[in-house]
């Protein structure tokens, strides 16, 4: 199973640096993708910023967000089942290393719910948070946007 953060889930939609690389992970899989509760927020709110910032239309937010959805009707995406007791056992810990790695809540966050699950790859390329994920054993390709 791949997980995706969300600016990795982001190049599947908006054609950034790295999306290139972030296709090439998700064609490697047969599985749905994991997507949790509040990865979904921050992506819906995600596109919707790069409306502000100008950098898409809103019609162009809307409708990735609707084939985002369509997707994961589609069974595309999942839910993964995590519990929020372990998750905040695991935040807590993993906010320890803020000290040293420099990581935002939500680089946390996503390291931690990746914990809870059987990840074969953890896709980022954010360099704090792919810090943090190999020093809690998670696998994480050496990508570099292009």
């Amino acid at each position: 199973m791949i997980y995706l953060d969300t600016s990795a889930l982001l190049k599947l939609y908006l054609l950034e640096d790295g999306s290139v690389e972030t296709q090439h992970w998700i064609a490697s899989q047969s599985h749905p993708l994991p997507v949790w509760e509040i990865q979904h927020m921050e992506f819906l709110n995600a596109m919707r910023l790069k409306v502000f910032w100008k950098e898409i239309t809103a019609a162009d937010a809307e409708t990735q967000i609707a084939l985002f959805k369509d997707r994961k009707r589609r069974g595309l995406y999942f839910f993964p089942d995590i519990g929020r007791s372990d998750l905040m056992r695991t935040f807590e810990r993993l906010s320890a290393k803020t000290m040293e790695t420099g990581c935002r809540t939500m680089d946390i966050l996503h390291v931690a719910c990746a914990l809870q699950m059987p990840i074969k790859q953890f896709v980022t390329f954010d360099d704090r948070q792919k810090k943090l994920a190999k020093s809690e054993g998670l696998p994480v390709p050496d990508l570099k946007p292009t």
